[in-house]
Protein backbone atom coordinates (compact mmCIF):
# COMPACT_ATOMS: atom_id res chain seq x y z
CA UNK A 1 0.00 0.00 0.00
CA UNK A 2 2.70 2.63 0.79
CA UNK A 3 4.21 2.42 -2.72
CA UNK A 4 0.88 3.39 -4.23
CA UNK A 5 0.79 6.55 -2.15
CA UNK A 6 4.46 7.36 -2.77
CA UNK A 7 3.62 8.03 -6.42
CA UNK A 8 0.98 10.62 -5.49
CA UNK A 9 1.93 14.22 -4.89
CA UNK A 10 -1.59 15.46 -4.17
CA UNK A 11 -4.94 13.90 -3.42
CA UNK A 12 -7.54 16.48 -4.43
CA UNK A 13 -10.16 17.01 -1.73
CA UNK A 14 -13.34 19.08 -1.58
CA UNK A 15 -15.07 20.04 1.61
CA UNK A 16 -18.54 18.56 1.92
CA UNK A 17 -19.98 19.16 5.34
CA UNK A 18 -18.27 17.14 8.04
CA UNK A 19 -16.18 14.84 5.77
CA UNK A 20 -14.11 15.68 2.68
CA UNK A 21 -14.59 14.17 -0.78
CA UNK A 22 -11.66 12.93 -2.90
CA UNK A 23 -12.02 14.07 -6.51
CA UNK A 24 -8.70 13.12 -8.09
CA UNK A 25 -4.95 12.77 -7.75
CA UNK A 26 -1.75 14.27 -9.11
CA UNK A 27 1.38 12.20 -9.58
CA UNK A 28 4.74 13.28 -8.27
CA UNK A 29 6.47 12.23 -11.50
CA UNK A 30 5.61 14.28 -14.56
CA UNK A 31 2.76 16.09 -12.82
CA UNK A 32 -0.10 14.17 -14.41
CA UNK A 33 -3.62 14.63 -13.07
CA UNK A 34 -6.21 11.86 -12.90
CA UNK A 35 -9.75 12.89 -11.99
CA UNK A 36 -11.92 10.26 -10.33
CA UNK A 37 -15.01 9.45 -12.45
CA UNK A 38 -17.11 9.48 -9.29
CA UNK A 39 -16.11 11.55 -6.23
CA UNK A 40 -15.28 9.46 -3.16
CA UNK A 41 -16.61 10.50 0.27
CA UNK A 42 -13.97 9.79 2.92
CA UNK A 43 -15.99 8.16 5.69
CA UNK A 44 -14.90 6.28 8.78
CA UNK A 45 -11.40 5.60 10.03
CA UNK A 46 -8.40 6.62 7.96
CA UNK A 47 -7.33 2.97 7.56
CA UNK A 48 -10.69 2.17 5.96
CA UNK A 49 -11.05 5.12 3.64
CA UNK A 50 -7.46 4.83 2.40
CA UNK A 51 -8.37 1.37 1.12
CA UNK A 52 -11.39 2.97 -0.58
CA UNK A 53 -9.04 5.56 -2.15
CA UNK A 54 -6.84 2.74 -3.51
CA UNK A 55 -9.90 1.01 -4.98
CA UNK A 56 -11.03 4.31 -6.52
CA UNK A 57 -7.57 4.89 -8.02
CA UNK A 58 -7.57 1.43 -9.58
CA UNK A 59 -11.09 1.73 -10.99
CA UNK A 60 -10.35 5.23 -12.34
CA UNK A 61 -7.27 4.01 -14.19
CA UNK A 62 -9.22 1.00 -15.47
CA UNK A 63 -11.94 3.27 -16.86
CA UNK A 64 -9.35 5.56 -18.48
CA UNK A 65 -7.57 2.54 -20.00
CA UNK A 66 -10.82 1.19 -21.45
CA UNK A 67 -11.60 4.54 -23.04
CA UNK A 68 -8.03 4.83 -24.33
CA UNK A 69 -8.24 1.45 -26.10
CA UNK A 70 -11.30 2.70 -27.98
CA UNK A 71 -9.86 6.17 -28.63
CA UNK A 72 -6.64 4.90 -30.20
CA UNK A 73 -8.59 3.74 -33.25
CA UNK A 74 -10.33 7.07 -33.81
CA UNK A 75 -7.51 9.53 -33.03
CA UNK A 76 -4.25 10.42 -34.70
CA UNK A 77 -1.41 8.62 -32.92
CA UNK A 78 0.29 11.90 -31.91
CA UNK A 79 -2.95 13.14 -30.30
CA UNK A 80 -3.69 9.80 -28.65
CA UNK A 81 -0.23 9.67 -27.07
CA UNK A 82 -0.89 12.97 -25.27
CA UNK A 83 -4.54 12.41 -24.35
CA UNK A 84 -4.18 10.10 -21.33
CA UNK A 85 -1.81 9.65 -18.39
CA UNK A 86 1.47 8.21 -19.66
CA UNK A 87 1.16 5.02 -17.57
CA UNK A 88 -2.07 4.24 -19.45
CA UNK A 89 -0.55 5.07 -22.83
CA UNK A 90 2.47 2.86 -22.11
CA UNK A 91 0.21 0.01 -20.98
CA UNK A 92 -1.93 0.14 -24.13
CA UNK A 93 1.15 0.48 -26.36
CA UNK A 94 2.80 -2.55 -24.72
CA UNK A 95 -0.37 -4.62 -25.14
CA UNK A 96 -0.48 -3.67 -28.84
CA UNK A 97 3.21 -4.49 -29.26
CA UNK A 98 2.77 -7.89 -27.55
CA UNK A 99 -0.20 -8.68 -29.76
CA UNK A 100 1.83 -7.76 -32.86
CA UNK A 101 4.82 -9.87 -31.81
CA UNK A 102 2.62 -12.87 -31.00
CA UNK A 103 0.95 -12.49 -34.40
CA UNK A 104 4.34 -12.41 -36.12
CA UNK A 105 5.53 -15.50 -34.24
CA UNK A 106 2.34 -17.38 -35.10
CA UNK A 107 2.99 -16.83 -38.82
CA UNK A 108 6.45 -18.48 -38.46
CA UNK A 109 5.03 -21.85 -37.40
Amino acid sequence: MPKIFQAIETLFLKEDGDRPIATGMETCVGKEVVQFPKPLKLNGKVENYLMDVIDCMKSSLNIIASKSVQAQHSMAKADWLKADPSQITILINMCNWSRSVEGAFSTLK
